[in-house]
């Protein structure tokens, strides 16, 4: 049976979307609505405080704003009135560029940090990456997206381990990996919901099926298989370096105030793991994220939840 663990508030109000950096100290991002506006904010959870001031003007809906680490300064970005805003969360730089792209992402392009803007209300998407820092364009190149637009899916990345790849996913559609410095698609996975993180094999794809979530290499192959007790919806990932082990968290459809997690060894060989933990949460869930040191994020219209699921 998975240890049953009550979630630890961080914070009282409204949380539509939450983010953490992949790697490094655990840093997160959310965005909040009071009094009739949204805000970004950023937070420290190695103090438990915010970091820095709050973002005005910040988008609710989580596919126009990202957060990661992608060349070692916490960055955010987000789109606001055909302008995509870019900053650096620790010094409160920040760079506007043209543009109300329908994804945002983070990656790494030659060595550089990067926002990947993807304009898709066609199958035929226009893919633009523009240096994080100073805005130059450092590429831009079309890709067909099947039968499904960008409108449809979402933008996955976990900088700097993910490097020039992001994964476009969403609903039943497979995944489709693209390498921003060769401005192509790289792969075609079964669709996930999580940002792909290192493991000892590689970069990986958490796939929900029923009942279960899929641990897929970029080939395709399956590495694990974590057991539920009912179909998941909202999935966080997060790798653990060379310990050859993967942190996953996911929200039970039908239990919106359960979340479960998997402490998972990928032996590569597919056999079922069962959930180590069984988070309930005191209202449900609008999105959830996972931090290098094995805290479960959990935003709500009640509150923002830490919860450390690792010693």
């Amino acid at each position: 049976m998975p240890e049953s663990v009550q979630a630890t508030p961080l914070a009282d109000g409204s949380f539509d979307g939450v983010a953490a950096t992949a790697q490094g100290p655990p840093l997160v991002f959310t965005s909040r609505t009071a009094h009739g506006a949204n805000t970004g904010q950023a937070w420290d959870l190695a103090t438990r405080a915010v970091l820095g001031p709050p973002v005005p003007d910040f988008p609710a809906e989580r596919a126009e704003w990202t957060f990661g680490l992608p060349t070692g300064s916490p960055t955010v970005a987000w789109t606001h009135r055909d302008r995509v805003h870019v900053q650096d969360v620790r010094t409160g730089r920040e760079l506007v560029l043209d543009g109300q792209p329908d994804l945002l992402a983070l990656a790494v392009h030659g060595g550089r940090g990067a926002v990947v803007a993807v304009f898709g209300p066609a199958n035929d998407a226009e893919v633009v990456v523009w240096d994080a820092l100073t805005g130059e364009r450092l590429a831009e190149f079309a890709l067909w997206l099947g039968h499904r637009t960008a409108i449809d899916r979402t933008a996955l990345h976990a900088t700097p381990a993910t490097g020039p790849l992001i994964a476009l996913t969403g609903g039943a559609s497979d995944a489709v990996v693209v390498d921003v410095e060769r401005g192509e698609d790289v792969a075609a996975v079964p669709s996930t919901r999580a940002a792909p993180p290192p493991s000892p094999h590689g970069l990986v794809l958490v796939q929900p099926v029923e009942s279960a979530l899929h641990v897929r290499g970029l080939d395709g192959d399956r590495l694990a298989v974590l057991t539920a007790p009912a179909p998941c919806d909202r999935v966080a990932t997060s790798g653990t370096g060379g310990t050859g082990r993967l942190l996953v968290a996911a929200g039970l459809e039908g239990d919106p105030c359960t979340v479960l997690a998997w402490d998972a060894a990928l032996t590569g060989n597919g056999m079922p793991i069962a959930p180590s933990h069984c988070v309930k949460v005191p209202a449900p869930v609008n999105d959830l994220a996972l931090t290098p040191d094995g805290t479960l994020l959990t935003a709500t219209d009640e509150g923002l939840h830490a919860t450390p699921l690792r010693p």
